[in-house]
């Protein structure tokens, strides 16, 4: 069964105990109510809209009823919690919110690559090694590729530890690979992809027909 929120509203100011956020309910493609939590702790509640959605949420209720148990870690301990209708749409919102949260990220990634080598754990956390120019300059000075090099083999392979890689996509690839950079160790781009076609691409001699 499909069960989705749509128009989600939330407010992270409202949210002390719980998230607190309104939305719509929709089942199996079809408007069947609404959702919302004020944030203070309390259950989240959902309404029908009329009839048809008071049957789909019955529907619903009975299809989250049958689903396995949720696990969940509290104290150091692993717990079961029986999945219903309410849990499931918490779990809903939890997933919108993650998804929120990347793509907030990302973006942020995407505003310090423009100024400098970005290295951190991809969806937690990020450090730049800033250039004085932009790095697309960097790039287009007849000097830049090798001081780009030079800080990543002086100042950041050291750091790639754990979990830590290059988050940029404009560096190009042959940068990268020849500062000693593994694959593992950086972000694979679909321009770095292409850059890779396209080397392989050159260096397969086309054979010429008479």
């Amino acid at each position: 069964m499909k069960i989705e929120l749509k128009n989600i509203q939330f407010s992270e100011h409202l949210s002390e105990e719980t998230n607190a956020f309104a939305a719509s309910l929709y089942i199996e493609g079809i408007k069947a109510g609404t959702a919302s939590n004020r944030g203070r702790g309390g259950a989240t509640d959902y309404r029908s809209s009329d009839d048809r959605g008071k049957k789909l949420i019955a529907e619903a209720e009975a299809y989250c009823k049958s689903l396995p148990p949720e696990k969940f870690n509290s104290g150091g301990k692993d717990h079961l919690m029986e999945m219903n209708l309410e849990g499931y749409i918490d779990k809903l919102l939890l997933t919108h919110l993650g998804e929120k949260d990347k793509k907030q990220f990302q973006k942020k990634v995407e505003r310090a690559m423009d100024k400098g080598v970005v290295v951190g754990i991809p969806g937690k956390e990020f450090t730049l090694w800033a250039f004085n120019l932009p790095m697309e300059k960097v790039l287009q000075h007849p000097k830049g590729p090798e001081t780009i090099k030079s800080m990543l083999v002086k100042d950041i392979l050291p750091k790639l530890i754990g979990e830590n890689i290059i988050m940029n996509t404009n560096i190009p690839i042959k940068i990268l690979q020849e500062a000693g950079l593994k694959e593992s160790q950086y972000v694979k781009s679909i321009s770095n992809e292409n850059i890779v076609k396209e080397q392989k691409k050159n260096s397969n001699p086309r054979r010429k027909t008479l």
